[in-house]
């Protein structure tokens, strides 16, 4: 169940703060995507940790896979996107949604031992 809340979650925080920054005067099409794949995935890593502490680093690893799915699944059909004719964006969109989420996940679980004494 805290799989699929830090799904949502970092989906909902997602809209919002891509809402929000729509109305900032970003020139760069690259910093704003940039922007939205460290706050999405680095929410999933932050919340994968936080809140599945028996396995954060497996938690954070699926949720990343999950939202690129999904993203991939809602650009290929909602917007008619042939993303499925380019395994090589598809590779790198996987590979670096897993390195940040799961950076985000390793820096928190860090923190957190750090906190309780463990290191």
């Amino acid at each position: 169940m805290k799989f699929f809340q830090t799904i949502g979650v970092s989906i909902l925080l997602t809209i919002v703060i891509s809402f929000l920054l729509g109305f900032l005067p970003i020139e760069s099409y690259g910093l704003f995507l940039f922007v939205q794949i460290v706050l999405t995935y680095g929410c999933v890593g932050f919340f994968a940790a936080i809140w599945n502490t028996e396995t954060p680093y497996t938690a954070a690893y699926l949720g990343s896979i999950v939202i690129v799915f999904i993203n991939l699944l809602v650009s290929h059909f909602v917007f008619n996107i042939l993303v499925f004719a380019d395994p090589e964006g598809i590779g790198m969109s996987l590979s670096s949604a897993v390195i940040v989420s799961l950076l985000f996940a390793v820096v928190t679980v860090f923190i957190r031992n750090k906190r309780e004494g463990v290191l």
